[in-house]
Order: structure tokens, then sequence, then C-alpha cells
């Protein structure tokens, strides 16, 4: 039959961080830096989703700014089991819809991709309809959802 196309084990999403600004002008000749970080599949679609987020919050569009570097971001600690949080807002077909899920993993990527491929399970939202606000670790006496916390 041939290899499986996805590879179940591990994440389709990995965890970047970029760095750019709009290009200098005579009007502003040391303009503000803008870090984001994100989740995508390879660094390409990471610089559109810093594209994306300047254009809408910031007013600045590819052309008129430059990158100065994609990084992927790595687990410190991949061994350790670890509770994390994740603020979320996704288009459905009503509208928008923020919410929080907790996710329980050894890599923040990982977990994140299993939230992308809920979302678009059972909630029919596809990738680029999901926005992701804010990750952070929680600790065990934090967490607050029963199918994580039957695991403490």
């Amino acid at each position: 039959m041939g290899k499986p196309t996805v590879d179940l084990a591990s994440a389709h999403l990995r965890h970047y961080e970029v760095v750019g600004r709009k290009t200098p002008s005579e009007a502003e000749p040391t303009p503000k830096l803008f870090r984001h970080t994100c989740f995508a599949p390879n660094h390409v679609v990471a610089k559109t989703k810093f594209w994306k987020f300047m254009r809408e919050y910031h007013k600045v569009k590819r052309a008129n700014g430059e990158v100065f570097g994609v990084r992927e971001l790595k687990e410190k600690r991949p061994g350790v089991i670890k509770n994390f949080a994740v603020q979320l807002r996704w288009y459905s077909r009503t509208g928008p819809v923020n919410t929080s899920k907790e996710i329980r993993d050894t890599h923040l990527a990982r977990g994140v991709s299993r939230i992308f491929n809920e979302l678009s399970g059972q909630h029919r939202a596809s990738f680029s309809n999901i926005q992701v606000i804010r990750t952070c670790t929680k600790e065990a006496k934090d967490c607050t959802r029963p199918n994580i916390t039957q695991f403490h």
C-alpha cells in the first residue's frame, strides 16, 4: 500500500517566532520592531501569518516591510508531560467564537495541532480561520477541565 501520508504521533504544526518591522523612511527612520509567535507547518506559512498580523493590527503591508528572522521555538523539556492552556479565536459559519482549551502533552506544538484537528473535525473550522491568541503552561492544581484533571 505504501507509507501513510499523515504521521499521527507527531505534530503537523511547529511553533515559530517571526521578527520584522516597517521599512525605514525619512518620516520614520527607526520603526518599531514586532515579534509574532505563531503555529505553522513551515517557515513560509509562519511569515505569511506574520504579514497577516501586521496588515490587520499595525497597518503595514508586506511591500512596505521587512522580516529580520524566523526561528522555530523548541520545547525546553520534551520528555515531561505538561498541562497547556490555549486561548483561541475561530470563525464559524455564524460568526467569530472566542474559546479556551486545556490540553495535556509533552510539546506545545503537538498539543496545539491536536486542538486544530479537533476544531476542524467537530466544528468545521479550517486552518486559516483559527487564530491562537495566547498559550501558557498550567500547574496541575489550576486545571479545571475534567478530561485533563483525570490524569493528575
